[in-house]
């Protein structure tokens, strides 16, 4: 009994001495204490993450390769982020905060680097016609500007008169002609007597000149520069720390290991996906699970199908679509409580593809054999 109690006791100061365990305990005290202690518990916390989320913006920024983004940058971009992806952080779900804060920095560069390719591609006319009133606003209050109401107006003008040949792609707009600034001015001096105070009229230079100031506060706030926070002091030119850590022509020992930890960790997720995946498909009604081994076991076509169970072809397409939007539902959700990961559609998409491609070898083995 002596040596289960001592036993016991040793295994609880290991467990104190781990890094999960002081990681949860910062967690905790970063969500729980006054200012002064969680400014504390914060500083620990950015620390512990910097790896996470220095490998989050490497394995990012080098897939965007029509966006300047240094892994420096993207870093930067991802750190200031920290309180949001601590406050998205669930210990109960039993994630590790470290693979978390990776997954979560990683999507927070990607999410940025992808608005600034879509800004990038733009003409300026292009990006104002795909500009929400809200973006357009938050960005010319950042610019400095106290009344943005007069410029939105020029700018809702702009959309009435410029609009894309259906032909052709918004993001392509060019200049508007004199006929159209023409117009626009029209409609502006028209429209000013709705706001309060009544600004001034003006002439189709002045909306001109609107417009490209919507355009270059539309950008600076929709992409901003990233200052390094690391940049060298007064006349330093020397190198940043940070660009001494880029990523080398051949992997290093370490990486060599990270990259062995992600495979692991890849290949457990694919395990606890195929478990979900078969949980979904064992509580799914005999009809469904019937209507699966047709179509992807005996390989039958919707038509054929549809003649074996005397009903239509449309409706085997819809069970069909029912049931595998079932199963895409059950990954959304465990993405949701195991990974804190909500899913954009884009990527629900891609994914309903892939459970389409798991089904294919789970009633076919023989997929997975390869050809001699």
């Amino acid at each position: 009994m002596q040596q289960q109690l001592s036993g016991t006791a040793v295994e609880s100061a290991e467990l104190k001495q781990s890094e999960r365990f002081w990681a949860q305990y910062w967690h905790q005290m970063w969500r729980r204490s006054p200012a002064v202690a969680r400014a504390r518990a914060t500083a620990h916390l950015c620390a512990y993450l910097q790896e996470s989320c220095y490998w989050a913006s490497a394995n990012v920024t080098v897939r965007f390769t029509t966006v300047q983004c240094t892994l420096a940058d993207g870093f930067q971009i991802a750190i200031t982020c920290l309180e949001r992806i601590l406050k998205g952080y669930n210990p109960d779900y039993g994630s590790n905060l470290q693979v978390y804060a990776r997954n979560a920095f990683g999507n927070v560069i990607r999410d940025q680097l992808r608005q600034q390719q879509e800004v990038n591609i733009c003409s300026d006319w292009g990006l104002l016609r795909r500009l929400s009133q809200t973006q357009l606003t938050q960005s010319l209050l950042a610019a400095g500007l106290t009344d943005a109401t007069p410029t939105v107006l020029v700018w809702q003008c702009f959309k009435a008169i410029c609009t894309p040949d259906p032909k052709k792609s918004t993001r392509g707009l060019p200049t508007p002609s004199p006929a159209q600034l023409a117009q626009m001015t029209e409609r502006y001096n028209q429209l000013r007597y709705q706001l309060s105070p009544v600004p001034d009229a003006i002439d189709a230079q002045t909306v001109l000149a609107k417009l490209r100031q919507s355009v270059k506060a539309a950008r600076a706030y929709l992409t901003p520069t990233v200052t390094s926070l690391n940049q060298p002091q007064y006349d330093d030119a020397s190198k940043e720390s940070l660009d001494d850590l880029s990523l080398a022509a051949g992997e290093t020992p370490m990486e060599q290991l990270l990259t062995i930890e992600a495979y692991a960790e890849r290949q457990q997720y694919v395990q606890q996906l195929e478990r979900v995946l078969e949980q979904a498909i064992a509580a799914l009604e005999p009809p469904s699970q019937a209507l699966l081994a047709l179509y992807y076991q005996q390989t039958l076509t919707q038509k054929e199908i549809a003649a074996h169970l005397n009903i239509k072809q449309y409706q085997v397409s819809r069970k069909l679509s029912r049931i595998r939007q079932q199963l895409l539902l059950s990954i959304a959700q465990w993405s949701q409580e195991s990974l804190h990961i909500s899913m954009e559609s884009a990527v629900l998409a891609s994914i309903s593809e892939l459970i389409h491609e798991w089904l294919q070898r789970r009633y076919r083995p023989e997929l997975l054999k390869e050809p001699e």
